[in-house]
């Protein structure tokens, strides 16, 4: 695509957001903010202008043509790009339509099943079918540079894109709205050592900026409280092939090696079941013996177990429609004040991590065990 072409699609989006007659920035703003010369901005500008597009005043600048903006807005179009359609995503994407609604902008889905390679197709589908802008849940992914070439796709056609939940380790210059990872596992180790347990230890699947925050949490508050922490029994890699669950086989491996283990701090939901199947088979019990507790809240994951998954997280509505906002303001030129947003996470309590022995009948029971008087 000649140079001149990429700018004119992008002053097209940019005025698709514009009233009519209203002024656009100078030309020299314009060059700044879309790396361009005057000679190719100059060039874009006039064939707008040929298309009835724009108009000039003499001597006040380029204006938005009155039709413009009555044409554009029915036709705007918002990619949105997840891993799959479980239930947070679902909500996810309510909150982006929820917005994108109150703006007359249409919503174009796409799922990647969270692999790279789709992830990367969906990309070049959503930027051949010229949305206006991409919101995108980036796929997991260990290579940095493979990420990196990806999302500099983006960039390069000046597309305007914002990150929710995770990030991109070499792309920073995204923004990104999410929950605060340091904050919810904070607030899951504090949770467990308010119900009396001492010994927690920490199990997540990928050694990723979103994994390294929310152990810095634990860490925080194990510290906060003079509890020792063992790095010998914090799992960062846990697998699972087509017999074992998620992170159970290492799960099991660290409780028989650690048998003082009595709490565990899921970094994501998604590894509950196996680290549930861990303990059962190493002869323990899920919350009297060895409490629970996980991060992102997928109310079906978590009711599904038993006994039911305390977890972290928030309402996911507010994420896509915080990002719906913040993307279009990026669209209409704006850059964000606040690149990251971060919202503040919640504990949803059920019945995984109520306290060591936490059954009543098993605490009376002890009880009587240790004072003969009871049993006569």
């Amino acid at each position: 695509m000649l140079r001149y072409k990429e700018i004119k699609y992008q002053i097209e989006q940019m005025i698709s957001y514009m009233h009519a007659d209203e002024p656009l920035p100078s030309r020299e703003s314009l060059c700044r903010s879309l790396d361009t010369t005057r000679a190719t901005l100059h060039k874009a500008i006039s064939e707008l202008s040929q298309e009835g597009k724009l108009y000039t005043r003499g001597g006040s600048g380029t204006y938005v043509a009155g039709t413009r903006g009555t044409m554009v807005n029915k036709n705007r179009f918002v990619g949105l790009i997840i891993p799959h359609s479980e239930p947070n995503y679902r909500d996810l994407i309510r909150g982006v339509e929820a917005y994108l609604q109150t703006q007359d902008i249409n919503l174009v889905l796409s799922y990647t099943d969270g692999d790279i390679e789709k992830q990367n197709l969906c990309i070049t589908r959503m930027l051949q079918s010229g949305v206006s802008g991409l919101i995108v849940v980036p796929a997991h992914c260990m290579d940095i540079t493979r990420d990196y070439v990806l999302f500099s796709r983006l960039e390069q056609q000046h597309m305007p894109v914002v990150f929710c939940y995770r990030g991109i380790e070499s792309v920073s210059r995204i923004p990104l709205v999410a929950y605060n990872n340091f904050y919810s596992a904070w607030i899951a180790t504090k949770h467990l050592i308010a119900k009396g347990y001492r010994h927690i230890t920490y199990v997540a699947q990928f050694l990723l900026r979103t994994t390294l925050d929310r152990y810095q949490g634990y860490l925080a508050a194990m510290m906060e409280e003079g509890l020792e922490i063992d790095r010998s029994a914090i799992i960062f890699d846990a697998k699972h092939n087509s017999q074992e669950p998620l992170a159970y086989r290492e799960t099991l491996n660290m409780l028989e090696s650690h048998p003082e283990v009595d709490a565990i701090l899921c970094n994501a939901d998604s590894i509950a079941e196996g680290i549930y199947k861990a303990i059962h088979d190493s002869g323990r019990r899920v919350s009297q013996d060895i409490g629970v507790i996980s991060i992102n809240n997928d109310t079906v994951k978590c009711n599904m177990l038993h006994p039911t998954l305390t977890s972290v997280g928030g309402p996911n509505q507010v994420i896509g429609e915080k990002a719906a906002q913040m993307l279009l303001k990026i669209i209409q030129g704006e850059n964000p004040q606040t690149p990251l947003f971060l919202f503040q996470s919640e504990l949803y309590e059920r019945e995984s991590c109520l306290g060591p022995l936490s059954n009543e009948h098993e605490i009376l029971s002890q009880a009587r065990a240790l004072v003969p008087e009871w049993n006569k």
